[in-house]
């Protein structure tokens, strides 16, 4: 049986590897945060909207406290080779609406469309009950604003589709 691939870092800090799911900043991956990153925390401090953590030594993004604007403070802040070069202004995931949403289970809430500041996520009319989510792939940066929004975190993130990716 092999093992998934170990970075330096989990190497050398006797870590074993494991299924990594948190979101790296805007411009950042996994790997360039594993081979350069110090955890100096310098991105987490300057964050205007504070939804950078440093988890495991690594920073990554929590959308419950709030939405990424792609301002680049973080790659402003960094000292280190992180960060792309170009500007980015959207992630690989956008966001998806699950079931345990409020308007899908039969209660009036719009609180995603509310915070979401692409307006990406519509609301379409039907008979009997309240106006149910649609989200709009093509317009969803993946910035986070609905997750912090949802009052029952009915939002998870998950890949941008390569349909969407090529729009």
């Amino acid at each position: 049986m092999s093992q998934a691939p170990m970075s330096r870092r989990q190497f050398l800090s006797g870590r074993p590897p494991m299924a990594d799911h948190r979101v790296c900043p805007p411009g950042a991956s996994m790997e360039t945060l594993a081979a350069a990153c110090t955890a100096c925390g310098r991105c987490e401090e300057r964050c205007p909207t504070n939804i950078i953590r440093l988890v495991g030594g690594l920073p990554s993004l929590d959308f419950t406290r709030g939405e990424c604007t792609f301002c680049g403070e973080c790659k402003a802040a960094c000292p280190e080779p992180v960060f792309a070069a170009d500007r980015v202004d959207r992630f690989a995931h956008v966001a998806a609406v699950g079931d345990t949403c409020l308007a899908r289970q039969g209660i009036t809430c719009q609180s995603c469309g509310e915070a979401c500041p692409q307006q990406a996520i519509r609301f379409r009319p039907r008979i009997g009950g309240p106006f149910l989510p649609e989200l709009r792939a093509d317009l969803c940066n993946g910035c986070g604003g609905c997750i912090a929004g949802c009052p029952v975190s009915a939002i998870t993130l998950q890949p941008r589709s390569m349909e969407v990716a090529d729009a």
